[in-house]
This record gives C-alpha cells, structure tokens and sequence, in this order.
C-alpha cells in the first residue's frame, strides 16, 4: 500500500505549510501545462489533480490500482456540482495494462508514479498506446533519493529524459522543489523501447546519497540515544533531591548539580546542533558540487572534440575539482571528528552521572554516620569545578576547530565558484571561436574561389589582341612621344616643287552631347473623395454577398502579384472564393502611384496612407450581420490606433504573425518596426497565430498568453507541370526572395563549386551583384506558371537561408509549393519544417553540402505526401480562423477588453 496523503497536504491538514506550499506548487505547475480535451491521470491517487483539471472544463479519467484510494477519489467526485461530477470518473486499473482504446486521449499525467511501478518502460508502452497523435504527456518524479518503502528506483534529470525520449519528444525539463517534472510530446514513431537505466556517473552519486542517509540515520538515532541519557540524569537529579532533603550540605550539592546538568544540556546542544547544521550544509553542498562536476564533464567532452586550445583548461578544471573533492573528504573527516566529540562527551556525561551516584551514596553513608564529611564535600566539589572547567575548554577547543572548518570549506567554495566562471568564459570563447572558425573558412572559400575566378580572367586579357595592342599604346606614350588620343596628324602630299611635306596638328573636336530626353508630367493622385466613393459602392456589395463573414485584411502588398503571394493573398483569395468580401489595406511608396486594379467587386484595395481615413467609416459600417474579422498581418502603428476601436464596433480582432518583425528591424528591412506595437498586439488582440511553433512561443513570452500556430499552407490551384516530370540528377532549382540579407549565398557558392557538373538555377529579384560560377543561373523573376514548367526537369529545389533567428521563425511558403511540384527539397535549418515529409532540414553548411546527392536520389512518398498536402491548404487555415473568431464570439473576451461588451 502506497498511503497517499495529497489531498491532505494540498488542503493544508495535519502537515505544515511548508509542505503545503510545495505540494499546491508542483500540482498548479502540472495543471498549467496540462493541455485542454480528453485527459488521462494514472496514478490519480486522492484525484485531486482530476479534480482540479475537471473544475475547468475538461473530460478526466483517473486510473489507480489501490481500492482506497478511488473510493477516496469518487467521495470526493460526489461533493461536486452536477456539471463537474459529470466530467469525472475514477477507475481501478493497473498502467501496465490499461482497459482503453488505442487514441482514447488528449492528454496523460503520470503524476509521482514512475518510480512506484515495476517496469516503467512498460507504463510508457500504454500510455504511448491511449494517446492520440501529437497527444502531451506530464510526467513527476522526485529529484534524487528521496527514502520510501514504496520506491524502486531513483530519477536525475538525464535518466527521466532518456526513459522518455524513445516514445515521447521531450519538450521542457524543470525541477520543481523535490521534483522533477516533464513536458513531452508523443511520437508519431516509436524510436526505440524505453527502458530506465542509470549512468556509472548518475550510480556513484546514488551510492554517495544512500552513504549521507545512512550518516544521517546514525547521527538521529545517536542524538536520540543522548536525549535519552539526558532524560535518565534528570530523573536521577530528582531523586537525589528527593532523597536530601532540605540538609545545607545536601542543598550545596544539588545546586552544583543542577549547574552541571546545565552544562552538559548546553555542551550537548551546541554539539548535536552544530553537527546537524554542519550535516545539512555539506550535503547541499556536495550536491551542488556533483551536479556541476556532471555538467562541467559534459562541457569537457563538447571543448575536448571541437576544438583543441581548451584542452590546458579542461586539465587545470579537473586538478581543481579533484582538489575540491579532497577538500570534501576533510570537512568529512571533520565531520566524523565531531561525532567522536559528541560520544566522548556522552561518556564523560555517563562518568558524571556514576560520580553523581557516588556522591549521594557519600551522602547518605555521611548522614547515617553522623559525622562532619565536610572536608570530602569539598574536595568533591572542587573536582567537579575542576571537571566542569576542563568540558568549558574541551568545547571552546571544539568550536575554534569547527571555525575553522567552515573557513576552509568557505575558501574552497570561493575557488569552486571561480572555476565555475573561467569553465563558462571558456565554453564562450570555444562557441566564439567555432563561430568565427565556421565564417573565417566560408570566407576563404569564396574569397579562394574569386581569386581562381580573377586569376583566369587576367590569364584571358592577357593573351588576348587586345592586351597586345594596349601594350603597343602604352609603349607609344612613354616620355617624348605624343598622346594619341589628343593629337591627329594630318600630312599634305609635296608640292610641285619638291618642297617638303608639311604636317599639321590638330585637336580632335568634342563628341556631340546627346539632346536631353523629356520627362514624362508627373501623376496627379487620385483625391480622397473618390477613394470613399468607391468604399461607399463596396460596402453595398459587401452587405449583399452571400458569403457569412467580411474581412479586413491589413496586409503589406498590393493583392494582384502574379509572382508572388504571400499569405495575406493566399487567405484573402480563399475568402473572396467563398464570397466574403475583403478590405485589403496595401503599401505604397507614392501617392502618385497607379491604383491596382482586379476584377472581383468583392475585393477593396486601400493604400496605406489612405486607409487610415477610411477605417472608421468601414469598422461602423453594417454588413447586414456578417461576421466581422480584422487581420493585423504586422505590428504597425495604425492596428494599435484600430484595435480597441475595432473591438467595440464588433470586430473580432486576429494578430497574425507570420514573421518575426523584430529580427526583420535588425537587418533593416521593417524599419517601421517598434517592440511595443507588437507587445500591445499580442496581448490584446482577441486571436494570436504565428506560422511556427518558435515564433508561437516568442508571442507567448511577449503577451504572456496562449498562442496557436497556424502554419502557412498549399494553394492548390498552384500550377503543375503539363507533361510528366523528366528529373535531370545535375540540374537543382530555386525560386523566391535573393536577397543576401536571408539568402545564404556564401553557402550556394560553396555547394555549387563542389558539385560542378551540376547545373544551379535561380529564379527570383533582388539578387546582389556578385561574380557567379558558371554553373549557377540566374532566371531572374518568373511567374508560377513558368516555375512549375521549369521544375520539371529539377532533381531536388532548395531553401538555403541563413542559419538564426530570423530563419527560426519561418514556415516557407515555398515548402509546400516544392513537395506541390513532386519535388524533393533540401533546406538550412527551419524548426518548423524538421515533420515536414520529404523534406531534409539541415543544420550546418557541411551538413547541407553533403546532403545534396543524397535528396537528389532520394524517392518522395507520393501519396504521404499528397494526404498531407490535402491537410494544409489555405482552406483549412480559413476554417482554423472562423473556429478560433466562433470560440471568441461565444466564449466572450478577456482581460480588459471585456469592458467593451458591456456598451
């Protein structure tokens, strides 16, 4: 029988509320990250985590195998309200084999259960079994050795990880207090059986703590064996007085005794108390020592393989933490010197208790005898003086000794911390200089391959004739020859009479300047009243149309863009599809610039310099109860100026961020960016979406809410090629954005001059001016169509961005556009992309260089891959948005945004 007590500690009875508070504390942390649906609580005990879960919203099953503990559980079930009792239900089960189907839920909690079970690797099994795809596992076990007659098994942070990681993708690993806890996510694929297995290195530090415990056992009973003495001379004190009397003699004696006595409870309390403190600051501090020296190791072996020049260091690192280690075992020694102290002084309390003894049988044989034994008290009384002097130095002896110990422990402290600072600079500079390493080599490459580049084109010139001629001219305009280029010989034929011939010099005249070409008459723009007149026509056709929401998208581009759509297009065509209208909001540099124009009398383009003067006249206008959606597609100024406003006129309002804007400003492409517009999105916008789980939680750590990912997706009206796919194994392909504040052309250059018989095609704007190999090609920008008929002949298509933040952060439209086309794709480093089917993600230049034969002859599972396409199309990123804006309509707002429903 386990005899779990949470419920009680949690409601705070019969324990102290130190315990209390860690107990609310690691329940509260499993409840926050507990995921809404469908959940799983193996190992419930009381059921007061399913309570808790039930009491919010949500369906919780708790499995126990003990009888009393769901009979406990279900008491508790029947106190509730109708409405929470019905989300409940307690069963006995055992997790090794459990009665449900398989996918039978959301969530699982396997709360303190792990270390009571005989296999977990087998609990794992099931748990990995009932759960749905993508479905979250919360696992709690205690922190280290931690004794109990119920426990198999002790958990550091690595051996949960591994138990974990062959069914479950660990996603955050934290210790609470005593605990450690894990979020995981369940793998599609098993990778391997999971099985609990400690490290030689985690099995010293086990054996090291069940030593200390032991220690600490015997220290307990030891003090418990002193009280005990202690309790025996008061009682014996008590009835010496008893048997004294009121004699003067008699009553001189018992106050030296009551002084004694007083003595040795103090000697025995500073003693136990000191080695109890002294006990309590090694172990914290062994622990702390051992989880560093575990972590510096790991560091050790990362210096000792990637770089040599940390080498010196990592010796001088391990002479230091064997010299602290030594240091340990003397405060140790010291530690057991303490004990001794504290024995002898219980038998020196043992010899005064028998002198004691023997001085009240002198006593009571002085009083029998009637005779003055004056001179034998007060020899009597002078050694016990004497002895009680001797304890005071004996304990004085024994402070300074302890005092010196915690100096020395103090000082060795001090150096491991300083260790601790010079390992973390050195981890610093080996990332410094493996990053400076990495770029330095990349650089020599291309500047190598400029150089080969260079070196053939001066061979060229100069074997060229037109060197050869330039080197004649130069010879010509050596000191005392004319400037062929500023003189013209003109040479008459002789005269009649032999007179010698005449030359004449002269300047060549000007070249005449070519007459100035006019200037086309500036555009008048197009006045304000005419952008509301055409908004006052839209709003009427917008309240007529069929479709059951409008939207207002505040988006970047202008909508019609043959070559490019980016994901404000790609959603807004799928609403006009369905007859929602749209107000698109576009940016301009001009006023002067054309209007774009599109067929569809649903769709109102507005640039941004007028947008905000339409804005109050759309968001009061009457769309004959559509549902109102406004897209803030980026932080700009004028959603922060909307937003509210938008709010209160019944519009539900969407931050999408589709990019990380921040890292954007950083390389100077949203110079319009500022922090705190974003911060006031995120955090009052009813709906947040980001495209990646990275960006997903970068929002959340800025608003300090719960934000979804809503990733990017497939047109499928993106074209295909017209006949059937004839790959070339030499040709590769690209489309899309060149510009090398993203696009890694440092790392195009490499892999194209390591494979050069293969042929690089680029197409896309804004490429920077660069020297090419001859194998690379650049198309320039084409539209979908000419992409789609160019791919057919790719091998493999490429995304090589630069590795970082900025690239974190991405979902590329062009993923799905490439595995669209039948094509497999090769990338640098995108998190979001790592599930993706066929497609491999890489994450070090070498890495992508070497993986490029191995995508090219790769085979893509069509059918994985076109089911999957069928489930992320722009339709079902629409459908995600109307579900979110229906849960906002239903459900209410939050925070302060409330207040505008009750106008």
């Amino acid at each position: 029988m386990n005899h779990d007590r949470v419920h009680l500690a949690y409601n705070g009875i019969d324990v102290d509320p130190e315990t209390q508070a860690l107990t609310r504390n690691r329940l509260h942390w499993l409840l926050d990250h507990l995921p809404p649906g469908r959940i799983l609580d193996l190992g419930c005990s009381q059921g007061t985590l399913s309570v808790l879960a039930a009491r919010r919203g949500d369906r919780v099953t708790g499995v126990d195998i003990e009888e009393e503990a769901i009979a406990f559980a279900s008491g508790l079930a029947a106190e509730l309200p109708a409405d929470v009792a019905a989300r409940l239900a307690f069963v006995r089960g055992d997790g090794a084999c459990l009665g449900f189907p398989d996918a039978s839920f959301d969530s699982a909690i396997a709360g303190e259960l792990l270390e009571h079970v005989a296999d977990p690797g087998v609990v794992l099994t099931e748990l990995h079994r009932v759960l749905a795809p993508g479905g979250t596992l919360l696992a709690s076990v205690p922190h280290g050795l931690m004794p109990h007659h119920d426990h198999h098994r002790t958990f550091y942070r690595a051996g949960l990880r591994r138990l974990l990681e062959p069914l479950f993708e660990v996603r955050e690993l934290t210790v609470l207090d005593r605990h450690i806890a894990a979020v995981a996510v369940r793998r599609e694929t098993p990778q391997g059986v999971p099985a609990f297995v400690l490290t030689q290195e985690e099995a010293d530090f086990l054996q090291r703590e069940e030593r200390l415990e032991q220690q600490l056992q015997s220290l307990r009973d030891k003090l418990a064996r002193a009280n005990g003495l202690y309790r025996d001379v008061t009682a014996a004190n008590a009835e010496l007085k008893a048997q004294i009397g009121g004699s003067r003699a008699g009553q001189y004696v018992l106050d030296q005794l009551s002084a004694l006595q007083d003595t040795v409870q103090r000697l025995s309390a500073g003693v136990a108390d000191g080695a109890a403190t002294e006990r309590n600051e090694l172990q914290e501090s062994l622990r702390e020592l051992t989880e560093e020296r575990d972590r510096l190791r790991a560091d050790l072996r990362i210096a000792e393989t990637e770089i040599g020049l940390l080498r010196e260091a990592a010796g001088t690192a391990k002479v230091e933490r064997d010299r602290l280690l030594e240091s340990i075992h003397g405060l140790s020694s010291g530690l057991e010197a303490l004990r001794e102290t504290a024995e002898a002084v219980t038998l020196q309390r043992d010899e005064l208790r028998a002198l004691v003894r023997a001085q009240a049988e002198s006593l009571r044989t002085a009083e029998a005898a009637h005779r003055d034994v004056d001179a034998e008290h007060v020899t009597a009384q002078r050694g016990m003086r004497e002895r009680i002097i001797e304890l005071d130095t004996e304990l004085q002896t024994q402070q300074a000794e302890l005092a010196r110990i915690r100096t020395v422990y103090n000082g060795e402290r001090h150096r491991h911390e300083l260790t601790q600072q010079r390992l973390a600079k050195s981890v610093t500079l080996e990332s410094k200089l493996r990053q400076e390493n990495e770029r330095l080599r990349a650089k020599l490459e291309t500047v190598t391959g400029r150089l080969a580049d260079y070196r053939d084109q001066v061979t060229r010139i100069r074997s060229s004739r037109a060197w050869r001629m330039l080197s004649v001219y130069r010879q010509l305009r050596r000191p005392g020859r004319s400037n062929p280029t500023q003189l013209t010989r003109e040479t008459r034929p002789a005269t009649a009479t032999g007179a010698p011939t005449r030359m004449v010099v002269r300047r060549p005249s000007p070249p005449a300047r070519p007459a100035p070409a006019p200037q086309p008459a500036a555009a008048a723009p197009v006045p304000l009243e005419e952008f509301r007149d055409g908004l006052r026509e839209w709003i009427a056709r917008a309240r007529a149309a069929e479709g059951d929401e409008v939207v207002l998208m505040f988006s970047g581009t202008t909508f019609v863009q043959e070559a490019r759509g980016n994901r404000p297009i790609r959603l807004t065509r799928v609403y006009l599809d369905r007859d929602c209208p749209v107000f698109f909001n576009y940016y301009r540099w001009r006023d002067t610039d054309p209007l774009p124009s599109h067929p569809d009398p649903l769709l109102f383009q507005s640039p941004i310099d007028i947008t905000p003067r339409l804005l109050d006249e759309v968001l009061s206008a009457d769309f004959g109860g559509k549902r109102k959606l406004l897209f803030a597609s980026f932080p700009h100024e004028t959603m922060v100026r909307t937003l509210t406003h938008a709010a209160s006129r019944g519009w539900v309002t969407i931050y999408d961020a589709r990019d990380d804007w921040e890292e954007f400003a950083k390389i100077g492409m949203a110079k319009w960016y500022h922090p705190g517009y974003e911060r006031y999105l995120v955090a009052h916008a009813d709906v947040v979406t980001a495209v990646s789980a990275p960006l997903a939680k970068k929002m959340e750590t800025l608003g300090g809410r719960k934000v979804s990912v809503n990733a990017n997706a497939l047109d499928p009206a993106f074209p295909t090629p017209t006949t059937p796919r004839r790959p070339d194994a030499t040709r590769i392909g690209y489309f899309g954005h060149l510009t090398d504040k993203w696009f890694d052309w440092d790392l195009v250059l490499r892999t194209a001059r390591t494979y050069p018989s293969h042929t690089f095609e680029l197409a896309g704007h804004q490429n920077p001016d660069l020297r090419l190999p001859d194998n690379v090609r650049l198309l320039g920008l084409l539209g979908h169509r000419e992409l789609a008929e160019l791919s057919a002949e790719w091998a493999l298509a490429l995304i090589p961005f630069k590795n970082g933040a900025l690239a974190d952060a991405v979902d590329p439209i062009k993923v799905y556009e490439y595995l669209h086309l039948g094509l497999p794709v090769l990338t640098t480093y995108f998190p979001q992309c790592v599930d993706y089917p066929g497609v491999r993600v890489t994450e070090s230049a070498a890495e992508f260089v070497a993986a490029l034969p191995q995508v090219a002859d790769s085979a893509l599972d069509l059918e994985e891959i076109r089911s999957w396409l069928a489930r992320n199309t722009w339709e079902c990123r629409v459908d995600a948005y109307s579900e979110l804006a229906e849960r906002v309509v239903r459900k209410g707002r939050e925070g302060l945004l409330t207040l505008l429903e009750c106008r």
